[in-house]
C-alpha cells in the first residue's frame, strides 16, 4: 500500500499533520505553538490534562513525512 506524501505548506496543515499523529496514542491533545524551521514544521502539543506533558513533533515540509517526535514530561524546553 503506497501513501502519497504531499508537502506541508501552511501551519494549519502542519498542526493538523501533527495532531492526527499524536492521537493515535494519547486521548488529549492541544496544540500550543507550531513554527517553520526551514525545511521542516516544529509543532509543540500539550498531551495531559493533570500534569506538563508535551510532545514536540518534527515534520519534513517538502514531503509532509514525520522527522522526529519526542515527549516530554514537565515544562517543555
Amino acid at each position: 500500500m503506497s501513501q502519497e506524501l504531499t508537502a506541508i505548506q501552511t501551519i494549519e496543515q502542519a498542526t493538523r499533520l501533527a495532531i492526527d499523529f499524536v492521537r493515535k496514542y494519547y486521548s488529549f491533545v492541544y496544540p500550543i505553538a507550531a513554527r517553520r524551521d526551514n525545511s521542516q514544521w516544529v509543532v509543540d502539543l500539550d498531551i495531559s490534562y493533570f500534569r506538563p506533558s508535551y510532545v514536540r513533533v518534527k515534520i519534513f515540509a517538502e514531503t509532509g513525512s514525520l522527522e522526529d517526535f519526542k515527549v516530554t514530561l514537565g515544562p517543555l524546553l
